[in-house]
């Protein structure tokens, strides 16, 4: 059942909460009752002896092997100190009376406890059979030994002798809290002024004690049942409404509605009407117990020996073999004697049905409570209706018609001109033409008192199935996707795929159409499904029915769907949301399946109480006004939470062991009426967003959950929407092991990150030494390069121009001293000789570099001279060290660059050169208190910012700028020490 439908059940369960469940009808005769047996292969403890039912709604059953409970699905053996049971008795307050064949009386506490009453005085007590409690709480028990009585702890025996050594004695607290006690030859009953006991006068009533539902006390014996006579009491009241289910009886027992259900007569099972018992008179068993189950096949066994009415109304009968149910169903068996098991049905004006065998020609009168009635003399193959509810009898020859009591008859089709006895199928009336389909004839209209063939009809070939629409019209199947509409003549169609091949047409308001993957109504020139496809219980529905309150009935796959009105209207709005039904099937006395005629129908509205449906089973029949809801609230239990460890029994709040991640709750609610209809829901809070619909499964799984504290809560509703009582709920801990302690985790998220640091420190040094590596490899091939090209100057350029200065000097030698042409070659030659020595010192540069701090001094005293109004500062931190040559180049043009946009740019009236000698890197810093810039606005086409950070990049380093509007700017420079300081240095070249 689906969440919207538990919240309706929820507000009819809050309006039948008062009602008591129904008693079984004893119009209804035992045979066609719901009978379920269970024997030893479903669990059932053998040789049963006695059963009762507890508040929580539990069945218990006693044998001399112990106890045993069952929720209507599972049979389950409670351990107990001691087993051999040879009574039982539910209390109000929801306690059971056990009594024990040697060992006394324990009471079994709901929540699994067991004490012993009074075991010191056990010895006095023989074998405790019937027992009960009164209204002070005074425990009272018949045994072999006679009459006993427990309070204030201690038992008490009022009666003994040897004849309460028969074991057909009882005990009876009746409504007015009064003690009988029956010792199976003689009746007494409790003089409560006096404290004891006082044998009623007149004859000797034997027999054993019964308790009639209005009050009146039976004794009997196996061939009579004699009223016991009561003393007055004014205002009579009816017996206390827990006597049936509180307790079984070995002999009878008298139903909630007066029947008595009697054990032995003389074998097996009987029932008595209540109506054998009205005018109080003794009854004799072989006279009336005319209703009997007494053969082998009809009861897990004839040797019974206990019977019982459960608060749901339902009957148990516990035998040698096994254990028996008795309840009604909602739908009863019409038992029509047909030889061919197929019949067609329809209702005449007065609502009385008809069936009729189609094979053999068998005419059956059905009544709405009771078997059918065969009429003879008249052969009936085919049953139908006309277009005015008029009924159609249609035989070899002739079609009858009887509309309120008056007939008529109408001749079929001839065959060749002559009369022929038809084998007709089926017959239609679309209030313009009957058509009639015959193996003789084919298909015919008779139109005007004229039989006409199919050829002079509009009407499409190979039809399957069809229906009649308003006057005139009929629809027809084909089984190939398509609708046709057959309207005076003129023929349209529709698709209908969307049920696969048709097994019911239902024209009206909305068209609906039956198909193999569900019900569909009509939307334009389509058909669209009400819910997903191939839901089985709406699978090839044959018949379908409307009540006066809007209601469908529908015959399907699965048994009678039915759908309440506002349940069709939602399903109208919503078509794609799963619609909602109760099914009635099997377990409530379906036979079989709908049954697929094509022509015949398989739904019968004769009022709009009375509903008959045509299963391959058989006919049944339906009295809504009759069938009444189970209104017993469900109790919910919860039984055990199993994990990989084991089984924890249920407490108040249940720790689970550290580590447990997977686990299931068990839980049942006692059910005895239709335990398969129980449905369930559960929420983990903590973990569960919302209920959790488990549908009739009695378990709840959960994996990979965490330490921490829950609570499990479940609720049931029954097969007729009853909610339970109250949710259950069980706190739930779970303990943390040792690997989900919040310091352990603290602990791996910290050695963890101390991992993850040193991973990134050692990713960082490789990454460094790369780097390095590349930078340094970058400044050698720069470095190699610098050297080549000195080696090139002074080999070649350099060696030149000395060789040429050398000329020069030797051609200045051979001139006249004061010569004009002399002098101007000295000139030259100390040109040339001044090109060597700056030839010289830019090999030198080359090998070794440039100073970077002279270069910046010299640039920053010329750009101070040249800017008036603007100081200059170099200052050097650490022990000047010596820098590779590619560096040196590298810095000093980066200091160059950034001086020059200091005092160009800036409008800077104080700049600053600090270069820090580091053991780790070397830094150069330019700072200026000028105007500053915002990165974002950069103007394009300015390439000095660009240029230095390529050559930052040449370095391995990042160059960093730090400037704001009216802020200033700070370049920094960092290399690393291992770019920056080069190996030791290399001899000259």
């Amino acid at each position: 059942m689906t969440p919207p439908l538990l919240a309706i059940a929820l507000l009819l369960s809050g309006l039948l909460f008062a009602a008591p469940a129904d008693a079984l009808n004893a119009a209804v005769p035992l045979r066609e009752l719901n009978h379920t047996v269970w024997s030893d292969r479903d669990g059932v403890p053998p040789d049963a002896g006695v059963l009762a039912q507890t508040r929580d709604g539990w069945l218990w059953i006693a044998t001399k092997d112990g106890l045993h409970r069952f929720d209507g699905l599972r049979f389950e053996r409670l351990p107990l100190a001691r087993n051999q049971i040879h009574n039982l008795r539910a209390l109000p307050n929801g306690d059971l009376l056990i009594g024990y064949y040697f060992d006394g009386v324990s009471v079994l506490h709901p929540d699994g406890t067991v004490e012993d009453l009074g075991p010191a005085q056990w010895s006095q007590i023989e074998s405790p059979g019937s027992m009960d409690m009164d209204r002070a709480g005074v425990i009272w028990a018949v045994s072999l030994s006679g009459v006993h009585r427990y309070r204030n702890g201690r038992w008490e025996t009022l009666m003994s002798g040897p004849e309460w050594h028969d074991e057909r004695h009882n005990l009876v607290i009746d409504q007015y809290d009064r003690v009988w006690v029956g010792s199976g030859t003689r009746i007494f009953l409790l003089n409560r002024e006096r404290d004891r006991f006082q044998p009623l006068p007149g004859a000797p009533i034997p027999g054993l004690l019964m308790h009639a539902p209005d009050g009146q006390l039976w004794a009997a014996t196996y061939t009579t049942i004699r009223p016991v006579p009561m003393p007055p009491t004014g205002r009579p009241l009816p017996r206390r409404p827990d006597s049936n289910p509180a307790e079984s009886r070995s002999h009878g027992q008298f139903d909630r509605e007066g029947n008595l259900w009697l054990l032995k007569c003389p074998v097996g099972l009987c029932r008595i009407p209540r109506s054998a018992f009205a005018d109080r008179q003794p009854v004799t068993i072989a006279d009336h117990a005319q209703d009997r189950l007494d053969q082998y096949w009809q009861l897990s066994s004839l040797a019974t020996s206990a019977v019982m009415e459960d608060r749901e109304g339902n009957i148990w009968v516990a035998t040698h073999g096994g254990l028996d149910r008795f309840r009604a169903n909602k739908l009863v068996p019409v038992n029509i004697p047909s030889p061919s098991g197929v019949f067609s049905i329809a209702s005449d004006t007065e609502g009385q049905l008809w069936a009729a065998d189609s094979e053999h020609g068998l005419l059956w009168k059905v009544p709405a409570d009771g078997p059918p009635a065969l009429v003879r003399g008249r052969y009936v193959r085919v049953l139908g209706n006309d277009r005015n509810g008029a009924l159609l009898l249609v035989g070899k020859r002739e079609i009858t018609r009887v509309y309120q009591g008056e007939s008529s008859t109408i001749a079929v089709p001839t065959v060749n001109g002559k009369p022929a006895d038809l084998t007709i199928l089926g017959v239609l009336d679309d209030g313009k033409v009957l058509w009639l389909m015959s193996l003789q004839t084919g298909l015919m209209g008779l139109v005007d008192g004229q039989w006409k063939p199919r050829s002079a009809f509009n009407l499409p070939p190979r039809i399957s199935s069809s229906a009649t629409g308003d006057t005139g019209q009929l629809w027809l199947g084909h089984n190939d996707g398509t609708l046709h509409l057959y309207d005076n003549g003129r023929l349209s169609s529709v698709d209908i795929r969307a049920v696969g091949n048709e097994s019911g047409i239902f024209p009206g308001s909305p068209m609906v159409v039956a198909g193999e993957y569900g019900i569909a109504v009509q939307r334009g020139q389509r058909f669209e499904l009400l819910g997903p496809p191939r839901v089985e219980a709406l699978r090839n529905v044959t018949g379908m029915i409307t009540t006066a309150n809007g209601d469908r009935w529908l015959n399907g796959a699965q048994g009678v769907v039915h759908i309440r009105s506002e349940d069709w209207e939602a399903a109208l709005r919503e078509p794609a949301r799963p619609l909602r039904f109760d099914l009635i099937d099997a377990l409530e006395g379906y036979p079989g399946r709908a049954a697929n005629d094509n022509r015949l129908q398989t739904v019968i509205k004769s009022s709009d109480q009375l509903l008959w449906f045509r299963g391959t089973g058989g006919l049944v029949r339906m009295n809504l006004a009759a069938v009444q809801p189970n209104t017993v609230r469900p109790t919910v239990q919860l039984l055990r939470v199993e994990t990989a460890a084991g089984a924890h029994p249920i407490a108040a709040r249940l720790q689970l062991p550290p580590g447990t991640s997977n686990f299931s709750v068990q839980y049942t609610a006692p059910g005895l009426r239709k335990p398969e209809g129980m449905r369930f829901q559960y929420q983990l809070e903590g973990l569960d967003p919302d209920w959790q619909d488990a549908g009739s499964r009695r378990a709840a799984y959960y994996t990979n959950v965490g330490p921490g504290k829950y609570t499990f809560r479940v609720r049931a509703v029954n097969e007729d929407g009853v909610f339970s009582e109250s949710t259950a709920t069980l706190p739930i801990e779970i303990e943390p092991s040792t690997v989900q302690t919040w310091w352990f985790r603290s602990l791996c998220a910290l050695t963890l990150a101390a991992l993850m640091y040193a991973l990134h420190k050692y990713r960082v040094r490789i990454a460094t030494r790369q780097t390095t590596r590349q930078v340094h490899m970058r400044l050698q091939a720069g470095l190699a390069e610098r050297e080549r090209i000195a080696r090139t100057l002074h080999d070649t350029f350099l060696q030149s121009v000395q060789a040429l200065s050398l000329q020069i000097n030797g051609v200045i030698l051979g001139l006249p001293e004061d010569s004009e042409p002399r002098g101007r070659l000295k000139r030259i030659l100390k040109s040339a000789t001044y090109a060597i020595d700056e030839g010289r010192a830019q090999v030198q540069q080359l090998r070794r570099g440039s100073d970077p701090v002279l270069k910046l001094s010299q640039l920053g005293d010329y750009l101070m001279l040249a800017h008036p109004g603007a100081t200059f500062e170099l200052v050097q931190h650490g022990t000047p060290r010596e820098l590779h040559p590619a560096v040196q180049e590298e810095i000093g043009e980066i200091g160059q660059e950034a001086l020059r946009n200091a005092f160009q740019h800036a409008e800077a009236t104080a700049v600053s050169v600090t270069i820090i000698y580091g053991a780790d890197d070397v830094t150069l810093r330019v700072s200026d208190n000028g105007k500053g810039m915002d990165p974002r606005l950069r103007k394009p086409g300015r390439w000095g910012l660009l240029g230095m950070r390529e050559r930052a990049q040449n370095l391995g380093t990042r160059l960093h700028l730090e400037s704001a509007p009216g802020r200033g700017t700070t370049v920094q420079l960092q290399v690393p020490a291992a770019q920056a300081y080069p190996s030791p240095p290399q001899a000259a070249a």
